[in-house]
């Protein structure tokens, strides 16, 4: 199954890294983001906790 963190960055086409953020509720998440210009994919695991 293809992830947030297999494919590239929509916005300018560079590849996502893992970083981790923190949630409303304090919570950590992994999410997809791009070192490049910032835009943040979130894959299902971290929409599930939200």
């Amino acid at each position: 199954m293809v992830s947030e963190f297999d494919l590239p960055c929509t916005d300018c086409d560079q590849q996502l890294v893992r970083t981790e953020v923190a949630s409303s509720t304090g919570d950590e998440l992994t999410v997809a983001e791009c070192p490049t210009c910032g835009s943040r994919y979130y894959p299902e695991s971290a929409l599930e906790q939200v």
